[in-house]
């Protein structure tokens, strides 16, 4: 009989080879909250998307039920999935606790690669960094005896602290060039340079891009510009340039967030109809170099 740490090791490999033959490592999915999916819709994005990745991402169990229906979506389209807890200002960690209890109890954590504790919450300054320690470590005791699924959080490279990083089981950073209003022709230098720079602090940790991206359309910041042709170019060589050096990239976002405001609906790789927009084509993706 398999023991279980050789069941895992196997379970990695197979990971790792799914992801190796997917055009991204991992997509972002957020949903309209005040929308909330069904089942069945959260299934048909999930076989939408895995048509380009072996991995999504949510950002909260307990909005709209999203981590029960993701779970059970990923599990029946073969996905890896990362369950993320919203942590703000409110008591927003304990009602996601509570929800991630509940789905917990249900043992069927097979396919979750991590759960993240939080997104860009120091970036917000809705915790300070011992409380949001506090909280990854209350997690880490829920889920340790469910077997190896690890936990982090996810944050601006420039705001992890030495007891974040130490921590974590694995160190996801946010970087979003649009953002800072440099060219798009320098955007994934300065990316990989972000990258390093958390690599640099990470004591030896992995560390995964949880989110980077670029909008098609909306206003221009400083000299980052919206359009189509920017998105391509620094989706395409982002995608090269990880790819070649082996980081795992989870790209910002799989689907235009129409609900959002502004450039903010414009990051996804689909339109909002699901279809994948018309400068990319599948062959391209897979081969972005």
């Amino acid at each position: 009989m398999l023991n279980l740490s050789l069941i895992l090791s196997i379970a990695s490999l197979v990971s790792s080879t799914l992801a190796a033959s997917s055009a991204f490592y991992g997509l972002n999915y957020g949903v309209n909250m005040y929308a909330c999916p069904t089942l069945e819709d959260v299934k048909r994005d999930f076989r939408i998307l895995s048509q380009y990745t072996n991995t999504v991402r949510i950002y909260s169990v307990k909005d709209c039920n999203l981590g029960e229906l993701a779970l059970k979506a990923s599990q029946e389209t073969k996905l890896r999935l990362y369950l993320g807890m919203w942590v703000d200002k409110s008591d927003s960690f304990d009602r996601e606790f509570s929800a991630l209890k509940t789905i917990a109890e249900s043992n069927r954590f097979y396919n979750v690669e991590a759960i993240i504790v939080g997104s860009e919450v120091m970036y917000r300054g809705d915790l300070e960094p011992n409380e949001l320690v506090d909280r990854i470590e209350k997690v880490k005791s829920l889920v340790r005896p469910l077997g190896q699924t690890k936990v982090t959080t996810a944050d601006v490279y420039y705001k992890f602290t030495p007891g974040i990083i130490n921590a974590v089981d694995f160190v996801m950073m946010n970087a979003f060039i649009y953002w800072e209003g440099i060219n798009v022709d320098q955007a994934t230098d300065t990316l990989m340079a972000h990258y390093q720079s958390v690599k640099d602090m990470s004591n030896g940790k992995l560390v995964r891009i949880s989110e980077t991206g670029w909008p098609d359309q909306g206003d221009q910041n400083m000299a980052s510009i919206p359009s189509s042709e920017n998105q391509k170019n620094f989706l395409l060589q982002t995608l090269c340039r990880t790819k070649q050096q082996e980081i795992d990239m989870i790209w910002f976002s799989a689907i235009d967030e129409g609900y959002k405001p502004g450039v903010e609906s414009h990051f996804g790789l689909l339109d909002s109809n699901r279809q994948l927009k018309k400068d990319y084509t599948y062959e391209k993706l897979m081969n972005p170099c």
